[in-house]
Formats: C-alpha cells, sequence, structure tokens
C-alpha cells in the first residue's frame, strides 16, 4: 500500500499546483483587477496542497509546525 507513496504525492502536489495557477491566470486579460490570482491559493485547492506539504514532511521524518497542530516530537523519541 504505501509503496510509491512519497512520488504519488508528488504527481498529486502538481496536479493542484496546476489548478491553482489556472485559476490564478482565470481573470488576466479582462481589464480589470485581478483578485483570482491573490486568492488562488486561499481555497480548497491551497488547503489542499498545504495537508499534501505537511504529509510529505511527516514521511520524510520533519515535523510539520503549521499552527502548532502538530504534536513535537520529545526528547529521546
Amino acid at each position: 500500500m504505501s509503496r510509491g507513496i512519497k512520488r504519488k504525492l508528488q504527481q498529486v502536489r502538481r496536479q493542484v499546483e496546476l489548478e491553482i495557477s489556472g485559476f490564478a491566470r482565470r481573470d488576466e486579460g479582462q481589464g480589470g483587477v485581478n483578485y483570482a490570482g491573490g486568492l488562488a491559493s486561499e481555497g480548497y485547492a491551497g488547503g489542499y496542497r498545504d495537508a499534501l506539504d505537511d504529509v510529505m514532511l511527516a514521511l520524510n521524518g520533519v515535523p510539520p509546525s503549521r499552527r502548532g497542530w502538530w504534536p513535537r516530537e520529545e526528547e529521546g523519541e
């Protein structure tokens, strides 16, 4: 089950990044202010990307530090 999980996570993260960047470019050329570019990473896809990053860090033995939600490893563990 866990075989190749890091590779799969990287593939999924690339897809999420493509969606975010596509959303950010959505308003280009409309002649107005591009609010989508500033908010593109604030929606569901941005949160999913952040979660993928946290999982990848954890799989690499690095405790994520996002908002203090992840427990810190105690000395000697």
